[in-house]
């Protein structure tokens, strides 16, 4: 039995040792290299370039620096400097084809796309229509390896690639990559490959506007995944991924892959960084100013067509703790989750900023074609202030015109907007402060939809009055169209004026009631002017005047410093614009002054009233120094009134007296004390007796129509 044993051993060898020679006589480089390169070509549809092939029966194949042309067959498509076969001979006889190592040593792919769109891989193993004819006849036939297939080691060592587009429409990259991994199959349909991917993108330009350069991204991944050759379908039992940094791990299925692929995945990241996040997105679009920090972990499983994004369906957490975001002195800080469900994501998240802590719930719905938001904010306490910052665009005349920003350049109308997405919430706070005033049960209700903003609510209580205002803006037209309706009832008027009037802080005081409608359009400060119209009316009680320009234009006009703060009992009025201009018709009173201005106040500030200011008798006789002055202006009480005109503006108004006014009411009080002595020497001629008190006011009346 032995002899027998040794006698195949050495037939077998005796077998290989002359297959051996045969090669190495018959089947030299060069016929193998005038057999295989026409072949090849003919297989591509390019041209093959060989430099040396060495073959051996029993250590494999190795070809070097071999190439695959482009289209002009000059330059290179793939070059690559070693290919290494090594295989095993005996289990061929039992149709076992078992690969000890395959590997492609310094591979070079060169991708372009020319100018006219078409990139250098098309037409790459393009066949001709007899063998696509033969291959349809043949589809009939069962799919799957002819051979069991075993490959130990698949390595491709230093492979670069580079990617440039003469159409200038896809960044320019540069990259290389490694790749360990190993193959094998049963010798049915099912191939089985586990490994690991090294990734490295040396350099991405994109062209912009602005251009930018990236450099150095790293990922890598290690795997393990069934392919069914004959249903094209794919299972990932593990993909673990880290992308600069950022691990993240991935499993499920794709399948349909050759026609529609459909995905069923499981994605989880145990824990981020948030601020290796940000570095990676700063890689592609700098966030200047930002900092992150913090962690996010995310749990999800997504299910659907890729080629159509509105069928994915995601289910899973994405849990934040302790994010940080920083932007210059500002810094906001997140916990919370967001759940999806579906195509709907429901968050739920705690913010603090300074000395705020708000919960931001709700929902964003239609996740991939007309989102459908719900945003509600939830807090017992907000310092405003801290989180509007306070804003001003600084403009001056140019050219005649205003509107021209001091950097020269016109202002311009905002585009209109065209927001595929419906939105809507409530602000529910307990006790919001902003400058100064302190507004309790703070509410708003909120709706956008066809990109117009309805603000059906916004309440407060502050102090022993409140607020309401309802408001709608069109965001669809140029500059936008808007409305508004106001209600304030026994507020602070120094803190309205503080909120809506910063530059006339601490100038009006007292208790303010006012009903107001506007609407409009426009964005520029000359369209608002423009556009704007409304109507409202004002009460104050309680209150004063004081540190304005008005009031001290008019104390040295009339030479009385009490002048410089008015007091008031009472101040009520309507105010109608238009066109520009706010209409104004109103009264104000007081123990010492009264008043009634009337006229135009310009949204431009230019200012045109006129008014009678009514002085107590010992204002009056501080005023008019002169007794004759005031004997014309003087009643029987020693009220004094002296009607008169403001021009100019608000920072700088100017005061005169109404001559014609005043010299009708200085002719009527002469004519009238004429007719007093007049019908009073005649009743004392014929009676004896004065003028009545009746006869006076008949006198009045008479002249009330001639002199107003």
């Amino acid at each position: 039995m032995k002899k027998v044993l040794l006698i195949i051993i050495a037939s077998v060898a005796l077998v290989i040792i002359a297959l051996t020679v045969l090669i190495k006589i018959y089947v030299t480089p060069e016929s193998v290299k005038a057999y295989l390169i026409p072949e090849a070509e003919k297989a591509l549809n390019r041209k093959v370039y060989i430099d040396e092939i060495n073959i051996s029966l029993l250590k494999g194949i190795e070809v070097r620096d071999f190439a695959i042309k482009d289209k002009d067959g000059e330059s290179d498509f793939i070059t690559c400097k070693n290919f290494i076969l090594k295989y095993k001979l005996f289990p061929l006889l039992a149709k076992k084809l078992i690969i000890e190592e395959l590997k492609l040593v310094s591979p070079r792919i060169n991708i372009k796309r020319n100018p006219q769109g078409e990139f250098n891989f098309e037409g790459i193993g393009q066949k001709q229509k007899s063998l696509k004819i033969k291959e349809e006849k043949q589809a009939s036939e069962p799919e799957g390896l002819p051979i069991s297939l075993l490959i130990d080691s698949i390595v491709v060592e230093n492979a670069l690639f580079s990617l440039l587009d003469q159409k200038k429409e896809l960044p320019r990259i540069k990259g290389s990559f490694d790749i360990n991994a190993g193959i094998k199959s049963n010798g049915e349909s099912e191939l089985f490959s586990q490994g690991s991917i090294d990734l490295k993108l040396h350099e991405i330009l994109i062209k912009g506007p602005p251009e930018k350069h990236i450099k150095g991204i790293t990922s890598g991944a290690k795997f393990s995944v069934y392919v069914d050759i004959k249903s094209k379908d794919v299972r990932i039992d593990k993909v673990d991924l880290k992308i600069q940094g950022i691990p993240a791990a991935l499993s499920g299925k794709i399948t349909k892959l050759n026609t529609s692929p459909e995905i069923d995945l499981a994605v989880t990241m145990p824990r981020a960084n948030a601020s290796e996040i940000k570095n990676l997105v700063d890689s592609f679009s700098e966030l200047k100013g930002l900092a992150l920090s913090g962690s996010l972990s995310a749990d999800l499983n997504v299910k659907g067509l890729p080629k159509k994004p509105e069928s994915l369906k995601t289910e899973g957490t994405v849990t934040l703790k302790n994010i940080a975001v920083e932007y210059g002195s500002t810094k906001t800080i997140l916990d919370g989750s967001l759940n999806f469900s579906g195509q709907t994501v429901h968050f739920d998240m705690t913010t603090t900023a300074g000395k705020n802590t708000a919960n931001l719930k709700g929902s964003v719905s239609s996740l991939f074609k007309s989102q459908n938001i719900n945003f509600n904010v939830y807090s017992d306490r907000l310092v405003l202030d801290e989180l509007i910052p306070v804003r001003t665009i600084q403009t001056e005349k140019k050219g005649g015109q205003e509107g021209v920003p001091v950097s020269g350049k016109p202002v311009s109308e905002a585009e209109p907007l065209n927001l595929k997405l419906t939105a809507g919430g409530e602000i529910k706070i307990k006790a919001a402060l902003y400058r100064e005033m302190v507004m309790d049960d703070f509410h708003a209700i909120y709706t956008l939809k066809n990109n117009i903003l309805n603000i059906t609510e916004l309440s407060a209580v502050t102090g022993k009055g409140k607020f309401s205002i309802t408001s709608t803006i069109d965001f669809s037209k140029p500059g936008y169209a808007y409305s508004l309706d106001s209600n304030l009832d026994s507020l602070h008027g120094e803190e309205v004026v503080n909120i809506f009037f910063p530059k006339a802080k601490d100038t009006l005081f007292g208790i303010l009631s006012f009903d107001l409608k506007i609407s409009g359009a426009g964005s520029t400060p000359e369209r608002i002017k423009k556009n704007i119209q409304g109507r409202g009316s004002f009460n104050i009680l309680d209150g004063k005047i004081t540190n304005t320009r008005l009031s001290e234009k008019l104390s040295l006009f009339m030479g009385i410093d009490e002048l410089k703060t008015i007091m008031l009992k009472q101040a009520k009025g309507t105010v109608t614009i238009k066109n520009g201009v706010a209409r104004l018709e109103s009264i104000f009173s007081s123990d010492d002054i009264a008043l009634d201005p009337s006229g135009n106040i310009g949204l431009d500030e230019t200012l045109d009233l006129a008014f009678d200011l009514k002085l107590s008798p010992r204002l009056t006789d501080m005023a008019l120094r002169n007794p004759g002055i005031a004997s014309y202006i003087k009643d029987e009480e020693g009220w004094g009134k002296i009607p008169l005109k403001v021009s100019g503006t608000f920072s700088k108004p100017a005061y005169s007296v109404d001559v014609a006014k005043a010299g009708k009411r200085i002719i009527k009080k002469k004519a009238e004390e004429l007719l007093e002595d007049l019908l009073k020497k005649d009743r004392e001629d014929q009676t004896g007796e004065g003028e009545t008190l009746e006869e006076k006011k008949q006198i009045q009346d008479l002249f009330k129509g001639l002199f107003k």
